[in-house]
């Protein structure tokens, strides 16, 4: 019989280096005998490339700037519930925004909501995750051949309006507006 903990930690291990090398898994190398805890440790190339995206220095940049203008730039605690009742957190996240990442990315879809507002490293992997669903999945940005600047745009629209209503040319308020060019225009705003 093997040990649960050993296999996993060891399965972990293994996953994360073919995800450095850009391959997709599946838990076959693991015994029948060892069950897999939900959420499945199965990681698919998107979710290999959604890791890498989190440790970029551009997901660094877009965080700071959501922060920015979700909470201007205090690091509340994750359950924090902003006003209006449906946004939680530094970066806001909705229970939506959240659904939506379960649904794309199969390793998360496991987690709950309550799972999400606590545990601060699963709340900014799910940030992470959701950013790049906007980007890429919805809105078809080349992340490597548009400025950051350009990019952060797009994203703190669709952080804001949702895919549906950004894809529909719906403007934010103008007071996001301003915000969103102060960031992007003040290089000393740091968070």
């Amino acid at each position: 019989m093997v040990d649960h903990s050993a296999a996993v930690l060891i399965y972990r291990n293994a996953l994360a280096l073919f995800c450095a090398a850009g391959i997709a898994v599946s838990p076959a190398t693991i015994s029948k005998e060892v069950p897999i805890p939900k959420p499945s440790l199965m990681m698919t190339v998107s979710e290999c490339q959604t890791a890498a995206f989190e440790n970029t220095g551009l997901w660094r940049y877009l965080r700071t700037g959501i922060n920015y203008l979700e909470a201007s730039g205090r690091d509340v605690p994750i359950h924090y519930k902003h006003p209006g009742g449906k946004a939680y957190g530094p970066l806001a996240l909705t229970p939506i925004a959240i659904k939506d990442v379960r649904l794309h990315y199969p390793l998360l879809s496991g987690y709950t909501l309550n799972n999400v507002l606590s545990d601060r490293d699963l709340y900014e992997k799910f940030a992470a995750s959701y950013a790049e669903l906007l980007l890429k999945h919805y809105f078809k940005i080349d992340l490597l051949n548009m400025p950051k600047e350009e990019v952060f745009k797009a994203l703190q629209k669709g952080w804001f309006l949702g895919p549906t209503l950004y894809k529909k040319g719906r403007s934010v308020i103008a007071s996001r507006q301003k915000r969103a060019a102060e960031y992007i225009d003040s290089p000393t705003i740091i968070i």
